[in-house]
């Protein structure tokens, strides 16, 4: 995890003024809508003979939350055929979703894989490395937007907000791309439609 004030310097080359506390807020805000609208960061959970009825958070941790499931994975076959893909699971037909953070399976399976975004809690003081190492410049970006247009401050501005929202867009957008290229799963998934036929 990257401590929020990584990204301090990078916003005070632009502005002048806000506090840190308020820049550090800014950072935070930025971080939580980079991680939602790029699912950049990923994790994965394995569990071991799910049980229906049985409600599974996928993430227990007090740093990040889940922000989307991406792909839900029968791997039972693999344990006896190392070689065998596995079966994509949907929600409300193979399980439920209970919350963004907590699903429950219809039926038992001896090993499923969830992938799933995650985002900083809104408590946080850190945020997920990979932001800090390759979207640094991003995430400030939509901090100085969020700072220039406060208004009824000295330092608002909201032609370089503008200037600075449009720097965030297109990072948020090409990360979201770079997730794509580097995992074959996306968010979406498209069911094969049944008609029956008389």
């Amino acid at each position: 995890m990257a401590a929020l004030d990584v990204f301090l310097p990078a916003i005070r080359r632009h502005i002048s003024g806000p506090l840190e506390i308020m820049m550090r807020q800014s950072v935070l805000e930025s971080a939580i809508e980079f991680c939602r609208e790029s699912l950049f960061c990923r994790e994965e959970l394995i569990l071991a003979d799910a049980t229906p009825g049985t409600t599974y958070a996928l993430t227990e941790s007090s740093l990040v939350k889940c922000v989307k499931r991406l792909r839900v994975i029968d791997l039972s076959e693999q344990l006896r055929r190392p070689d065998e893909p596995g079966a994509v699971l949907v929600a409300g037909i193979d399980f439920n979703v209970m919350s963004a953070n907590h699903i429950a399976f219809v039926r038992p399976f001896e090993k499923v894989a969830v992938l799933f975004a995650i985002e900083p809690r809104r408590s946080v003081t850190d945020v997920p490395e990979a932001l800090a190492d390759d979207y640094l410049d991003v995430i400030a970006a939509g901090a100085l937007n969020d700072l220039f247009m406060m208004p009824g401050k000295p330092w608002s501005d909201p032609q370089r907000a503008g200037f600075f929202n449009a720097q965030f867009v297109e990072g948020y957008r090409r990360a979201f791309r770079d997730a794509l290229d580097n995992s074959p799963f996306t968010s979406f998934y498209n069911p094969v439609r049944k008609h029956e036929f008389y």
